[in-house]
C-alpha cells in the first residue's frame, strides 16, 4: 500500500553562496575606481517557487485503484485538472493554476461496482504540500453541504465558490464527532483526525478499519451511517443514524452510533481476507477440477482444493458437497471469480438457546459474524456472498448455519405483468390477473434437500416475526406436483386442525409459499389486496390466506428474527412444537410502490409470443431442456438466473388405482454462462415430486396424488379455462442489498 509522503520545498540551485555575493557587494562599496565598479556581478539566478500540491488516498474502506481524479475550482473559465490513482488508490496533483475553494472528484470501479465520492477543498497551502482524502467519509461531508444534499449540484463554479471553510469544517466536525462516540471507532481513528487532512493506507487498519465497519449512503434526507459492527438484535441490525445539514449549526450535539461489539468478538481484515481467498483459489480452477456431478447436474463430490470448510461444517440440514457445491461451485458463471476485501455484515450476539430451541454448536454461546465477500466474475460483473463465519478451537473459519433442515425467510419484491390481457380486462375485480407489483415474504422448509435430516417427521411449520399475522402463518407438505422444495401456506390462524374438524391437519393442497405483506399497480399507486378469510376453523372455502388482512406499513430490518415451530407426525398436539428455530431475513422489507421507481429486466418479444401464449411455437409439451431464454438487463444489475414454470389439472391414476384430477406443475431453470448474458440454455428441472411423498407418513395415505408426478414436463398451454391452463416466465436479479428481485410475466386461465 502507499502511504502519502510529506512534501518538501525544494529550493533551486545556485552557482554561489550568498556569502560570496554579499563579500562581492562589499568590495564593490569600497572601491572608488570608475572602471571597477562599472564592472557588475552576475546576476542571481531567478528562484521558481515550489508547486501547490494536493495529495491522498481513494477509498471507501477498500482502496479504489487507478481511480480517476478531477480537480474544479471557483473559476469557470478554468481548466480543471485531471490525474489518476495508483493500485493503492493513491493520488498527487499539482493545483498551482486552481483558485481554492476546489472540488475533487474521484470515479472508479471497485469489485464490478461503480464509485464515485468527491471532497470539498477550501483551503490550500501554497506552494506546499496538501493532504486532500477523497473517501467515504470526505463525500458524506461534501453532502451536509451541498444544496439540497445533492452533489451534482455541488459542481458548479459558483457553489464551489459559495463554501466556506467554516461550513466544511463543521460538517467534518458532526461527522467526526458522530464516529467517535463509538469508544472502538474513536480509538481506531486517534486524536485530531481530520477526513480529509489526515493521511492514511488503505490496508484494512486504523483509519481504513473504520471505512470498513461503516456503511455511509447520501439520500435525500441526509446522510446514513450504519455501525456494521453492532451487534444485531432480534428487530434485525441497528438503524443507521442520520445526519442532515441542519445539524451542522451545532456538531459537538452529533448523534451517537450503537456500540460495537467486542473486538475479541470481531475477525480482523487479515482473518477475512484469508478465508476468502480459499474461496478464490477453489473458483480460479475449471468446473471439472472442483466438482463432480451426475446426469441431473447434483454435485456428488468437491475436489480437495475446493474442500476448504472444517469437517464440522454444516448447513441447511446438508454438507459442503449438497450445499456449497450445489449452490455456488457447479456453475460455469463462478468460473475465474476475483475477492474483493470481505467486511462484517453484522455480528450475530450468543443467544444462548436451550430446551427445544435449535442450538448451534459454535453460535449459540459465541458471537458468531456474517460476512460479506464482495466479488467480480470472470466477465467483469459484481457479484457477493455472505457467509456465517465463527470460532472453531479459537480460529475464526467458515462453521455454516448447521441447521437441521433446509429452510429460510427472505423478503422480495415481484413485478408481475399478465399476458392474457384480454382476461384481465374482463376480469378487473380479480387480483390475480392483473398487472401488480407484490412485496412478499418466502418462507421456505424445503422436504427434498433436507431429506438427509430425516425432515419425513415434519408435519407442520408455523412461521411468526414481522409482517406476518401474530397466531402465525401455517405450512403443510403439499400433494400438488412440483412442491417438494417447500411447505405451501395453509392458513394465517396459527391452526394446525382440518377445517370444520377437531383432527390434525397432515397436508394441504397448496402450491405458494411466498406471504404478501403489501401490492401497488405498475405505477406505484394503491392495489386493494383480496381480504383473507379468517374463520379457517368453520368455513370450507376459507381464500387468501396467503395475503394480509391490510398492507404492512411498519419496517423490517435487515436480519430481523423470525421464529418457526415445528411440528412432527408423532406429536398429537396442535399447541406444543417439537422444534423451535429462529431465523434471519437477509434482507429489509421494500413497500411495493417503490417498484415503480425501478429498472426492471424485459422478456423479449419472441419468447413471450413463443411460450407465454396458447398460439405460441413452443406452447405444447416441453420435455427437453433445449429451450433458450432472452431478455434485457436493467439499467443497473443484471439477471441472474430465469425460469419457465407451469401448472394445469391432469387426471391420472395413483399407486393405489385411484383416478382423479390433480394439479401438476413443472419448473424448468435457466443458468447464465457469464454474468450479464442476455440469454440462458435450459439448465436443470426444479424437483418434479409432492411433498407428501417425501414422507412415510403420508407417501400412501389417503388420495394423495403419489406416484402420479410423472416424468419431467413443462405442460401445454391451453386456452381452455375449465382446466386452469397456467404458465409463467421469471427473471431474478439481486439489488445492492442482496434483497431478491423477480420480474414475472404470466399466462392465466
Amino acid at each position: 500500500m502507499h502511504t502519502p509522503v510529506p512534501f518538501r520545498r525544494q529550493l533551486p540551485q545556485r552557482a554561489g553562496s550568498w556569502a560570496a555575493v554579499a563579500a562581492a557587494l562589499l568590495v564593490l562599496h569600497g572601491c572608488g575606481d570608475d572602471e571597477t565598479a562599472a564592472a557588475a556581478p552576475p546576476a542571481a539566478a531567478p528562484v521558481t517557487p515550489a508547486a501547490t500540491m494536493i495529495a491522498g488516498t481513494v477509498a471507501v474502506g477498500a482502496a479504489v485503484p487507478g481511480a480517476s481524479v478531477t480537480v474544479r475550482d471557483a473559476d469557470a473559465a478554468t481548466a480543471d485538472l485531471t490525474g489518476t490513482a495508483d493500485a493503492d488508490g493513491a493520488y498527487a496533483l499539482d493545483v498551482s493554476s486552481l483558485k481554492p475553494p476546489l472540488l475533487v472528484s474521484a470515479s472508479g470501479t471497485l469489485n464490478g461496482e461503480p464509485v464515485v465520492v468527491v471532497a470539498v477543498v477550501p483551503a490550500v497551502t501554497a506552494h506546499a504540500g496538501n493532504t486532500a482524502n477523497v473517501t467515504s467519509l470526505t463525500n458524506a461531508v461534501a453532502a451536509l453541504i451541498a444544496p439540497g444534499g445533492d452533489l451534482d449540484a455541488l459542481a458548479s463554479a459558483d457553489k464551489i465558490a459559495a463554501v466556506s471553510a467554516s461550513t466544511v469544517a463543521d460538517a467534518s466536525a458532526l461527522l467526526v464527532n458522530t464516529l467517535k462516540s463509538n469508544p472502538r471507532f474513536a480509538a481506531l481513528l486517534g486524536d485530531g483526525f481530520d477526513p480529509l487532512k489526515t493521511p492514511f493506507t488503505a490496508n484494512g487498519s486504523g483509519i481504513d478499519a473504520v471505512l470498513d465497519q461503516v456503511a455511509v449512503e447520501v439520500g435525500s434526507s441526509g446522510v446514513a451511517i450504519t455501525n456494521l459492527t453492532a451487534p444485531a438484535g432480534e428487530s434485525g441490525q441497528s438503524a443507521p443514524v442520520v445526519l442532515t445539514a441542519a445539524q451542522t449549526s451545532n456538531p459537538t450535539a452529533a448523534p451517537p452510533l450503537p456500540a460495537s461489539s467486542a473486538a475479541g468478538e470481531l475477525p480482523t481484515s487479515a482473518e477475512m481476507l484469508a478465508l476468502a481467498k480459499k474461496l478464490e483459489t477453489c473458483l480460479a480452477l475449471p468446473l471439472a477440477e472442483r466438482v463432480t456431478m451426475d446426469a441431473a447436474k447434483q454435485v456428488t463430490a468437491v475436489s480437495p482444493a475446493c474442500s476448504f470448510a472444517p469437517a464440522q461444517w454444516k448447513s441447511d440440514g446438508g454438507n459442503w458437497a449438497e450445499r456449497v457445491g450445489m449452490n455456488t461451485l457447479r456453475y460455469d458463471a463462478a468460473t475465474g471469480t476475483k475477492v474483493g476485501t470481505p467486511t462484517i455484515a453484522v455480528p450475530l450476539p450468543a443467544p444462548n438457546h436451550g430446551g427445544n430451541v435449535f442450538q448451534h454448536p459454535f453460535c449459540n454461546a459465541a458471537t458468531c459474524v456474517i460476512m460479506n465477500i464482495p466479488m467480480t466474475s470472470a466477465s467483469g460483473k459484481p457479484t457477493n456472498s455472505t457467509w456465517l463465519v465463527g470460532k472453531i478451537d479459537g480460529q475464526w473459519d467458515y462453521v455454516g448455519n448447521q441447521l437441521p433442515y433446509a429452510m429460510g425467510v427472505e423478503q422480495r419484491l415481484n413485478r408481475k405483468v399478465a399476458v392474457n390481457i384480454v382476461l384481465a380486462a374482463a376480469n378487473p375485480s380479480n387480483f390475480y390477473l392483473q398487472d401488480r407489483l407484490e412485496s412478499v415474504v418466502r418462507l421456505t422448509f424445503n422436504p427434498e434437500a433436507s431429506a438427509a435430516a430425516d425432515s419425513g417427521k415434519v408435519r407442520a411449520v408455523v412461521w411468526k416475526g414481522p409482517g406476518l399475522p401474530e397466531a402465525g402463518v401455517v405450512t403443510h407438505r403439499s400433494s400438488r406436483c412440483g412442491t417438494a422444495d417447500r411447505f405451501p401456506i395453509t392458513n394465517q390462524q396459527g391452526l394446525l386442525t382440518v377445517q370444520n374438524s377437531g383432527n390434525t391437519q397432515w397436508w394441504n393442497v397448496g402450491g405458494g409459499n411466498e406471504f404478501m405483506l403489501d401490492a401497488a399497480k405498475l405505477d406505484g399507486t394503491a392495489l386493494t389486496m383480496p381480504t383473507p378469510s379468517t374463520n379457517w376453523a368453520t368455513n370450507a372455502t376459507v381464500a387468501s390466506q396467503e395475503i394480509r388482512s391490510s398492507a404492512f406499513t411498519g419496517t423490517i430490518a435487515a436480519w430481523s428474527v423470525y421464529k418457526a415451530e415445528i411440528y412432527h407426525y408423532a406429536n398429537s398436539s396442535n399447541t406444543t412444537p417439537d422444534e423451535v428455530i429462529y431465523l434471519r431475513t437477509g434482507s429489509p422489507f421494500e413497500p411495493a410502490s417503490t417498484g415503480a421507481a425501478r429498472s426492471w429486466p424485459q422478456l423479449s418479444t419472441a419468447f413471450i409470443d413463443g411460450y407465454l401464449k396458447p398460439t405460441g411455437a413452443q406452447a405444447g409439451s416441453l420435455a427437453s431442456l433445449a429451450q433458450t431464454m432472452d431478455w434485457s438487463n436493467p439499467a443497473s444489475g443484471y439477471v441472474n438466473f430465469g425460469y419457465l414454470f407451469s401448472q394445469n389439472r391432469v387426471s391420472a391414476m395413483n399407486g393405489q388405482s385411484e383416478t382423479d384430477n390433480y394439479w401438476k406443475r413443472a419448473n424448468m431453470f435457466f443458468r447464465l454462462n457469464a454474468l450479464g448474458d442476455t440469454s440462458a440454455p435450459g439448465y436443470e428441472w426444479a424437483p418434479n415430486q409432492a411433498g407428501t411423498a417425501l414422507s412415510p407418513t403420508t407417501e400412501t395415505a389417503g388420495s394423495n396424488p403419489n406416484p402420479r408426478c410423472g416424468s419431467d414436463e413443462v405442460l401445454p398451454l391451453d386456452p381452455d379455462s375449465s382446466r386452469g391452463s397456467y404458465r409463467e416466465a421469471g427473471l431474478q436479479f439481486r439489488g445492492t442489498d442482496r434483497k431478491l428481485y423477480s420480474m414475472i410475466r404470466f399466462w392465466s386461465n
